[in-house]
């Protein structure tokens, strides 16, 4: 009686050919998926500024006076937007600083200007009279 073997499982060049295009394909969607997640997380960060920005117009408007933050914009430069009940959003890849007009300019112009810089350099972008 002949028995035929039956050949199971796979060769070791068909595994190592399957792993070479694994990591060919893993080469090519990590760095695209790594900037798409970077693009998400500015674009959250723009609608977190954009929103403290309204926030800050608001304010003025019921009130008629700027909040103070200190000698100059550049000083105020933060990672963290915090909201007077005490609420903090924290950016996830910039920074924000708020322009408040001097007092010889506050008659003139219409009020913060909200400046938002991005930690990779790729984006800034102000809310705001420029």
């Amino acid at each position: 009686m002949v028995h035929n073997k039956r050949k199971q499982g796979f060769t070791l060049m068909e595994m190592l050919i399957v792993v070479a295009i694994i990591a060919v394909l893993a080469a090519i969607a990590i760095p695209a998926m790594g900037r798409s997640i970077h693009k998400a997380k500015e674009s959250a960060d723009l609608a977190n500024v954009r929103a403290y920005y309204a926030y800050l117009q608001q304010d003025y408007m019921s009130t008629g006076t700027y909040r103070d933050f200190g000698l100059s914009w550049e000083y105020n430069v933060t990672d963290t937007i915090t909201y007077d009940d005490g609420t903090t959003v924290k950016l996830q890849t910039g920074y924000v600083a708020v322009a408040v007009p001097t007092a010889e300019a506050q008659n003139t112009t219409s009020g913060y200007q909200v400046h938002y810089i991005c930690s990779k350099g790729d984006l800034t972008y102000t809310f705001g009279e420029k």
